[in-house]
């Protein structure tokens, strides 16, 4: 081979080699930036969508978002967080979370005032939501499970409430530490779930609350508000608190 066809293959393998470096390799940014682009679209056009008060539009985005992301169905954005499968569009969809709970503690307050329950309900606001606290035998004579018909008016008011937000609610029973040995209760732990879960029922089954929303807790004895010294303090302790979660509560898959 010549001299000169060498160098000619030499100089074509360089620019072979190069070239595909040069030109393939320089172009690989063009990509990654058009794939950020893309992105970067798509994340506007959701925030967009979920700026425009349209339920159509916002359940449409939810449940293709929920598709995408497992199955889930994420409608009821709120502050406080995502509740799957709960409906948007309540009466204080429009107030920050918090301040949508303050104004029910205030209302529920006025309402105990006015229907003799001052003292015999609380409510509370903590870091997990708001609290409603019914003690004593508000809702429940001692050692029993049955709702008092006494209590129904004010459940009936407690759940008008419920209706207005879309949060996860959590209904916790507890007791004293009076030891309760029946057939029914073998312990306190049954006796404060059997109560919770009364209330739960009468909410989903005579108030229409979504089942899907709501959680059955039981303590038992054992998460006293005061001690267990005198029954002053053990009707308080006997109690059914109903919380308001800001955030969904973890339930596992």
């Amino acid at each position: 081979m010549s001299k000169a066809k060498r160098n000619y293959d030499d100089e074509d393998n360089e620019e072979g080699e190069g070239g595909g470096h040069d030109n393939s390799g320089g172009l690989r940014w063009l990509l990654t930036y058009s794939d950020m682009i893309t992105l970067l679209m798509a994340f506007f056009i959701v925030m967009y969508a979920m700026s425009q008060i349209d339920t159509a539009k916002y359940q449409s985005l939810s449940k293709s978002m929920g598709q995408a992301l497992g199955g889930t169905n994420y409608i009821g954005m709120q502050s406080g967080g995502l509740i799957p499968g709960a409906e948007g569009g309540t009466e204080l969809a429009g107030k920050t979370t918090e301040d949508s709970l303050e104004q029910i503690a205030n209302d529920l307050t006025d309402y105990a005032n006015n229907n003799d329950l001052s003292g015999k309900v609380s409510f509370f606001l903590s870091e997990e939501g708001l609290n409603i606290s019914f003690t004593g035998s508000v809702l429940f004579d001692k050692g029993k499970a049955d709702l008092r018909p006494e209590a129904i008016p004010a459940l009936k008011e407690v759940a008008n409430y419920l209706h207005k937000v879309p949060n996860y609610i959590g209904v916790a029973g507890s007791t004293d530490d009076l030891k309760i040995s029946t057939e029914q209760f073998p312990s306190n732990w049954e006796l404060s779930v059997i109560r919770a879960t009364t209330v739960v029922r009468f909410l989903v089954e005579k108030e229409g609350i979504d089942p899907h929303r709501i959680i059955a807790l039981g303590y038992g004895e054992y998460h006293p508000l005061y001690p267990n010294i005198n029954e002053v303090n053990r009707s308080k302790n006997r109690r059914i608190d109903i919380i308001i979660y800001k955030s969904p509560p973890f339930l596992g898959n």
